[in-house]
């Protein structure tokens, strides 16, 4: 901690093990993200932006405060990159907020050539694995499947047109509903198999299945157990990846919100 008196109103705290890195009456805002792969995992982590703290106002000007604002930074990127622990956040205020079992990714200074003022990001995210695997279930025209960590995204037709009229602006037509679709990306279905060509079969016959027994088919979508989209059209099937030892990852691409 510097010895100068800080005016910030946020804190944060990273523990692992017996090594601590804290700083208080500082500032930051949060950036959260989440990143879907090709092999089904999803990345999820969060940033200290913009973390902010003096130099030690204690030590004279000039290399003495220089000297602080390296040994910081030092700390903070060889003690504790790599490392797992518990990162809190405003801790004992009503706003506190605790990620368990994150790791510290590292320190990337935006603003270290003044010695009377250090400015750096702060970056931590979940590993890959156990943590970040989500089990979820898709049930379509009564076949019922589980995976990990897909995705579904919505998007929707706009028919409107707009006329060119002489002379004036384009005058906006409207037109009916648009056709809703719903993709359903990254996922990840393990496979089994004897040796290595009878789970790259498994795999194929998995995509396959959804190709060609359902593609096509119109029936009530339901994710997740209790997210119902409703009558749904099955309109293509996409295998993305179909090189991992025991799984294979694809995508299903549906339209709903049209006249029978």
């Amino acid at each position: 901690m510097p010895a100068s008196s800080m005016t910030g109103a946020r804190k944060w705290r990273f523990t692992s093990g017996l090594d601590v890195a804290f700083m208080e009456a500082t500032d930051f805002w949060l950036d959260y993200r989440a990143e879907a792969r090709e092999d089904g995992q999803v990345l999820l982590g969060v940033t200290l932006r913009s973390c902010w703290e003096h130099s030690d106002f204690s030590s004279p000007a000039g290399i003495a405060r220089r000297f602080y604002i390296e040994e910081r930074l030092r700390v903070l990127t060889h003690t504790f990159t790599g490392k797992k622990g518990t990162l809190e956040i405003d801790y004992g205020t009503a706003q506190a907020k605790a990620f368990a079992a994150i790791t510290f990714k590292g320190v990337s200074p935006e603003l270290a050539r003044s010695n009377e003022l250090l400015k750096f990001d702060l970056a931590f995210e979940y590993p890959l694995g156990s943590a970040s695997s989500i089990a979820r279930t898709i049930s379509f025209a009564g076949h019922n499947l589980s995976a990990e960590n897909f995705l579904v995204e919505y998007s929707k037709d706009d028919p409107t047109v707009f006329k060119d009229v002489f002379r004036a602006a384009p005058v906006r037509v409207p037109a009916g509903p648009g056709l809703k679709r719903v993709v359903i990306t990254a996922i990840k279905k393990s496979v089994s198999g004897a040796d290595a060509l009878a789970k790259r079969q498994a795999a194929e016959t998995e995509v396959k299945g959804w190709a060609w027994d359902r593609l096509g088919n119109a029936g009530a979508l339901i994710l997740d157990g209790t997210n119902n989209l409703g009558t749904c059209h099955l309109r293509e099937v996409r295998a993305s990846d179909l090189n991992l030892p025991d799984a294979v990852i694809f995508e299903l691409v549906f339209v709903t919100g049209y006249a029978s």
